[in-house]
C-alpha cells in the first residue's frame, strides 16, 4: 500500500481545488455532492481529497482536469506524475505570435454565438493550431491560418470555423520512413499504406498527401479531443477552395454547433426529466440541437461512433469493427438514457442522432431500432425536402474524390428516414402524439447553390425555426403548470434571436 507525506497530500488538495473553481467558472455553483456526481465518486471521498486526507486517484483528477477543460498531461506534470519535458501542452503565455492572434479572433468570434469561450466553440482549428505550431519542426514549415464562416439572414451566426495549413515555398515533405515511424507513435497507420492508397497519383497529388500526413501525425493527440471535424482540401475536390489562399490545401473544418460537445451550466428542470433526442444532420435541424441545448442550460452530445459513458460520464471510446461502428455511440447514449419503463434520474442532456445511422439493413437493424423505439427521451425529427437532399447530395460530392454518388446517398438516407418515421408511428400510437415532436422542412428559397463553402442563410435561419418550435413543444409538454419557459432561457444566441424566428411554417412546421 502506497503511503503519502503531507506535502504530497497538500499539494493534491491544492490542485484538486485549483481545478474545481475552473470547473465552477465554467459551468456555475456545483455542491460536493453534484460534483462528486459528476466524477462518478462518493462525496465522502471528494471531501476526503479536497482535505489532503487521502490522495486523489489519476482516474479522478482526470476526471476534474476533463470538467475544467485543462490539459491532463499538464496537472499530471504539476502532480509530479510525469516528467515536465515530456509535456507538450499549449499554454496562452507560450504560443508563438501568430496563433496568439488566431486565438483571440477566434474567440472574438466565438463570443458572438451562445456566449461559448473558445475551448468549446472551434476547438479542433485551435487545438490543431496549437499542436502544429508548438512543434518546432513543423512550425517551421507551415504557416496556419485561421478563419470563421459566417451565415443566416434573420439569424446571423458563425457557422464554420477553418484552419488552413500552407506548407512554405522551401518546404520539402518529410520521407516515407520519418513520417511512418512518427504515424506508428501516435497509433496511426504507417504512412507507407496510406501512399499505396493513392495510386498512379501524379507527383503533385503524392506531394499533397505526404505534407497531410505529416499534419495528422503532429495533429492527432490534440485532435483525439477535438469533436467532430474533417480534413479538406485535397486534390481533385473543389468545395471549399474559394476560402483558402491556396489550391489544394490542407484545410480543417468544424461545424461552430454541431462538432463539440458542451456541459450543462445551469440546467433548467423539466416535469419528468427526460432528455431530448434530436435526428438530424447539418443539412436539416442538426444545429437546432445544440441551439436548444444552449438555451436550456443542458449538456449537449453529438453522438458518433467514439461516445461512450462511464459511471454515467460522457468519455470517448475507440470504434469497434466497421459493421458496429455506426451503432456503436447510438447504442451507448440510448442505454445511457434508459428505457421508458424504467424509472431514472433526471438527465437534462439533448442528444443528436445522424439518421445515417438508421440506414444499415442488417443483423443489427431490428437491435438499432429497437433502441429508437423504447430509449426513455422525447425525441425530435426533422423530414428535410427533396431540395435539401439534393443539394447536400452534390455538396458532398465537391469535398472527396471517392465519395458515394448522390443518387446511392440519397437513396440510402431516405431509406434511413423511413425507417426511423417508422417508429416514431409506433411511439405515438403508444405514448401519445405530443411525447415525441415531428417536423417536416419546405424547401430552402431562394435554391441553395452546392459549390458554395457557406452554408445557405435559408437553411441557418431554419435552424433556429426548429429550435424555437421545440422550445413552445417544451414549454407545452413538460412544462405544464408553470411559469413559461421563454422565460427562463439562459444566455445564448436562441434566446437572442428568439424575436427574429418564423413560427408561421414557411421554413419549418409540425407534422
Amino acid at each position: 500500500m502506497l503511503t503519502y507525506g503531507f506535502g504530497e497530500l497538500r499539494t493534491a488538495a491544492d490542485t484538486m481545488r485549483g481545478l474545481r473553481g475552473e470547473v465552477e467558472e465554467r459551468l456555475g455553483p456545483l455542491s460536493d455532492e453534484a460534483l462528486a456526481k459528476r466524477l462518478g465518486i462518493s462525496t465522502g471521498a471528494l471531501r476526503s481529497y479536497a482535505l489532503g486526507r487521502t490522495m486523489i486517484k489519476p482516474a479522478v483528477l482526470r476526471a476534474l482536469a476533463e470538467l475544467a477543460g485543462v490539459q491532463v498531461s499538464r496537472v499530471y506534470a504539476e502532480m509530479g506524475w510525469l516528467p515536465r519535458h515530456e509535456v507538450s501542452a499549449v499554454r496562452q503565455s507560450d504560443l508563438p505570435e501568430q496563433l496568439r492572434a488566431a486565438t483571440s479572433a477566434v474567440t472574438r468570434l466565438s463570443e458572438s454565438l451562445d456566449g461559448l469561450a473558445s475551448q468549446d466553440t472551434g476547438r479542433a482549428a485551435l487545438l490543431a493550431a496549437g499542436a502544429v505550431l508548438n512543434d518546432e519542426q513543423a512550425a517551421a514549415r507551415f504557416q496556419v491560418r485561421l478563419s470563421a464562416l459566417r451565415s443566416g439572414v434573420r439569424c446571423p451566426a458563425p457557422t464554420t470555423l477553418v484552419a488552413e495549413f500552407t506548407p512554405g515555398d522551401d518546404a520539402r515533405p518529410l520521407t516515407v520512413d520519418d513520417l511512418t515511424a512518427r504515424a506508428l507513435a501516435v497509433g496511426l497507420r504507417p504512412v507507407s499504406e496510406a501512399s499505396r492508397d493513392a495510386g498512379g497519383a501524379d507527383a503533385g497529388s503524392t506531394r499533397h498527401r505526404l505534407f497531410q500526413a505529416e499534419l495528422e501525425v503532429v495533429t492527432a493527440e490534440a485532435l483525439s479531443r477535438a469533436g467532430d471535424c474533417s480534413w479538406q482540401g485535397e486534390p481533385g475536390t473543389t468545395l471549399w477552395r474559394p476560402v483558402c489562399r491556396r489550391w489544394p490545401t490542407h484545410l480543417l473544418v468544424q461545424h461552430v454547433l454541431t462538432g463539440q460537445p458542451f456541459a450543462d451550466r445551469l440546467p433548467w428542470v423539466s416535469t419528468d426529466g427526460l432528455p431530448v433526442v434530436v435526428i438530424g444532420a447539418d443539412y436539416s435541424i442538426g444545429p437546432a440541437a445544440a441551439l436548444l441545448a444552449k438555451a436550456l442550460g443542458w449538456r449537449f452530445v453529438p453522438v458518433s461512433s467514439a461516445t461512450a459513458f462511464d459511471s454515467g460520464r460522457l468519455v470517448r471510446s475507440q470504434a469497434l469493427a466497421p459493421a458496429t461502428r455506426r451503432r456503436q455511440g447510438w447504442g451507448a447514449a440510448a442505454r445511457r438514457a434508459g428505457v421508458l419503463t424504467e424509472p431514472a434520474a433526471p438527465w437534462p442532456v439533448v442528444m443528436l442522432v445522424r439518421p445515417y445511422v438508421f440506414g444499415d439493413q442488417d443483423a443489427y437493424d431490428a437491435a438499432t431500432r429497437r433502441l429508437l423505439r423504447n430509449v426513455r427521451a422525447h425525441l425530435v425529427y426533422a423530414r428535410p425536402s427533396p431540395e435539401h437532399l439534393d443539394w447536400w447530395a452534390r455538396r458532398r460530392r465537391l469535398t472527396a474524390r471517392d465519395a458515394q454518388p448522390a443518387d446511392a446517398w440519397t437513396a440510402d438516407i431516405l431509406g434511413a428516414l423511413t425507417r426511423v418515421e417508422e417508429v416514431l408511428e409506433e411511439r405515438s400510437a403508444a405514448l401519445g402524439s405530443d411525447h415525441d415532436l415531428r417536423l417536416r422542412l419546405a424547401p430552402p428559397s431562394p435554391a441553395p447553390d452546392a459549390a458554395d463553402p457557406l452554408l445557405p442563410g435559408a437553411l441557418t435561419d431554419s435552424h433556429f425555426d426548429a429550435a424555437a418550435l421545440c422550445l413552445r413543444w417544451l414549454d407545452q409538454v413538460v412544462n405544464r403548470g408553470r411559469a413559461s419557459l421563454l422565460r427562463e432561457l439562459r444566455p445564448s444566441a436562441l434566446r437572442d434571436h428568439l424575436p427574429r424566428t418564423d413560427a408561421s411554417g414557411r421554413t419549418v412546421a409540425a407534422w
